[in-house]
């Protein structure tokens, strides 16, 4: 699993401000507007008011109690409706204002409808999901507490069986129980005897979704040096950081502002303070540990129908220096590229799992590679591997491991276990992850908005240290696109957003892709499968480490797993049945594998204390080069001296799989001691 070097409310990301060296005083005053905020800091749950100029709460709120074991089933999981057996579903809201109100029934039917002991029409019912139907209803219906809402008429409704709960969620490994049947036409209700013999017990496929806002969200910024605030290459030396100031402006409704300070730029329990608390929206601090700080913001609502907001964040900062060398510096050279973290908590697949070192060696994935000459001709051997590994499956029987040996087993035909799309990308995911490459696993649907390509798909993305960035290769269709114009494969935000303007008639730059090896089809561009409309994350890939949870079985019967992370959008929004969606670019595009250099001199002339910092799975060791000697393991934090003429520092993170990462390079040029 990743080693975060950073944490703060799950984790830390590094600051993204211009690097310039220090040739004037540094500046005592950073200001963040909104955008500024929202481009650089972590966020959760929150999202750019409409004008662009305020943050606050994002919207939309879920409510379903059968999202860890929604999928497909190979158990009985239907109930059948008619003019006596009726359902009622209990959705429990501690407030039940929205601006509207969605019923969602899985799949559904020719239904009625009572809401609360109330006859609620139904209207024309729309397709969400695929499968599922979708009505609008009366949100003053609704009320605090218990709501019961009870469906009859002509129709089917989906059950997550509690005994597979546990498969989709760690948190939720059981069912609440609230779902019942009546099968005298509302007169008596069990909640036990569920499906058409009355022996399943588990949750109906019914869900409410509210327009809103969520109860609370969450901004962290990233690790700001207060006597740097101009954020030039080499921080200017310090003696104290003197009196800081912290505020918020522009604020309505109900903000808490944290703040904490240290010594090192990697926040850790021995050198950084606790959070101390900003009361009246602003405030200087009492315990200042260091030049470095990080605040952290929390907006929380009591009404849904209302956000808090604010429109700035300021940092005032008076530190004492001694006389400042660093005017004797000059930045010849940075390659310093910033690391962008996550909100999302994804786990990834140790490299030294067993399994992995197993599929390699049985397969001899080292004859496969044999003679790549790049990382990124690695990854695409291994996919064409993978898509010529079987050509049929058994899913009709049953639903492999997520463990590319048991999907590679040998059935009793003698042919792989083999599957679908899901389980060629298994496959083609460990095989990377077996060379230390890390993968996410990502599924493709057309969504709600009436996109022609109906189908689905089942692919991974891998993390690619040589284009420093996440890229599609697919490991069943054996195939990646690239920019026509660049060269560079594309990600799959990236080709979504591409097919999205190709159907909305909009110029887009052209696409190309490449076949890796030949299997018998190729792209017919955006008009034809796959569609990228919507994009679905399983927020982990230690499938071997941990078998759940997982959606159930994954790709046999739509998306209905409410664990997935999904990217959503104005220009195509994701579907309602998803509580886990996202706006916010660096959260779906992070990076990973990369050393980030942090520059602060000392107050002996010459003297630089180098900072490290990095977001690598599987983490495990920094290198340094300095003037272009041997390679050498650094701690996190080491001094660096530097001579007159050209100072040049290299740095990369190792993982366990000893693959290097991205490395950063920083090149000084010192005149020397005035």
């Amino acid at each position: 699993m990743t080693k975060h070097l950073l944490t703060i409310l799950s984790v830390t990301i590094a600051v993204a401000l211009p690097s310039i060296v220090a040739h004037h005083a540094s500046a005592d005053t950073l200001s963040l507007d909104a955008r500024a905020l929202f481009e650089r800091a972590l966020t959760s749950d929150l999202r750019l008011a409409d004008d662009g100029k305020a943050i606050e709460i994002a919207r939309d709120e879920l409510i379903e109690d059968d999202g860890p074991a929604a999928g497909y089933s190979y158990k009985p999981n239907e109930e059948k409706l008619s003019a006596t057996t009726w359902i009622k579903k209990e959705f429990l809201l501690a407030d039940s204002r929205a601006a509207k109100a969605t019923l969602l029934v899985g799949p559904g039917g020719k239904l009625q409808c009572t809401i609360n002991g109330k006859a609620v029409p139904l209207g024309a019912a729309r397709k969400v999901g695929g499968y599922w139907q979708a009505y609008e209803i009366p949100v003053e219906t609704l009320k605090a507490g218990k709501n019961d809402v009870v469906l009859s008429g002509n129709g089917k409704v989906w059950i997550a069986r509690d005994d597979e709960f546990a498969a989709g969620s760690t948190t939720r490994p059981r069912h609440p129980n609230r779902s019942l049947k009546s099968t005298d036409a509302g007169k008596t209700w069990r909640d036990d005897r569920l499906g058409v013999a009355g022996d399943i017990d588990g949750e109906y496929y019914v869900r409410l979704f509210l327009d809103r806002h969520r109860p609370e969200g969450h901004l962290t910024l990233p690790v700001i040096d207060v006597g740097n605030l101009a954020n030039h290459a080499l921080a200017p030396p310090l003696t104290s950081p003197g009196k800081v100031r912290v505020g918020i402006r522009g604020a309505t409704g109900k903000i808490l502002l944290r703040v904490r300070t240290g010594s090192t730029y990697v926040p850790d329990v021995k050198h950084w303070s606790t959070w101390e608390h900003i009361d009246d929206q602003a405030g200087t601090l009492n315990n200042v540990r260091g030049r470095f700080l990080q605040v952290a913001v929390v907006l929380k609502t009591a009404n849904p129908l209302h956000s808090p907001s604010f429109r700035e964040i300021f940092i005032e900062a008076n530190p004492q220096r001694p006389k400042d060398w660093t005017k004797a510096v000059r930045l010849v050279e940075s390659k310093n590229p910033e690391i962008v973290r996550t909100s999302i908590p994804f786990e990834y697949e140790p490299f030294d799992h067993p399994r992995l070192r197993k599929l390699r060696q049985d397969f001899k994935l080292d004859g496969i590679v044999a003679g790549a000459k790049s990382e990124f001709e690695l990854i695409t051997r291994l996919a064409g591997w993978s898509a010529k590994q079987w050509q049929r499956g058994h899913l009709r029987e049953s639903y492999p491991p997520w463990d590319a040996l048991e999907i590679l087993k040998p059935h009793a035909d003698k042919t792989p276990i083999g599957g679908f799309c899901q389980q060629y990308n298994v496959v083609f995911l460990q095989a990377c992850e077996s060379f230390g490459l890390a993968g996410r696993a990502v599924s493709l649907g057309s969504g709600d908005h009436g996109a022609t390509i109906k189908s689905g798909h089942e692919v991974v993305e891998i993390w690619s240290n040589e284009h420093q960035k996440w890229v599609y290769v697919d490991g069943q269709l054996a195939r990646y696109h690239i920019d026509v114009k660049t060269g560079q494969p594309l990600s799959l935000l990236e080709l979504r957003e591409r097919q999205v303007a190709h159907f909305r008639g909009k110029a887009a730059p052209a696409v190309k892709a490449v076949q890796i090896v030949d299997i018998g089809e190729t792209w017919k561009g955006f008009d034809a499968f796959p569609p990228f409309f919507e994009l679905r994350l399983i927020p982990r890939s230690n499938f071997l480490e941990k078998k759940s949870p997982l959606p159930l079985h994954q790709g046999m019967r739509g998306w209905f797993w409410t664990g997935h992370h999904v990217w959503t959008d104005a220009d195509y929004p994701a579907s309602m049945l998803y509580s886990q969606s996202m706006t916010h670019r660096r959260n779906w595009e992070w990076t990973l594998n990369q050393a980030h250099i942090v520059l602060e001199a000392m107050e002996t002339p010459g003297l630089v204390r180098v900072h490290l910092d990095t977001e690598t799975p599987g983490f495990e060791a920094f290198m340094a080069s300095i003037d272009g000697k041997q390679k050498r393991t650094v701690s996190s934090r080491f001094d660096w001296q530097l001579h007159k003429g050209q100072n040049r520092l290299g740095a990369y993170a190792l993982n366990s799989a000893l693959r290097e990462g991205v490395p950063s390079q920083i090149v000084l040029d010192y005149a020397g001691e005035p």
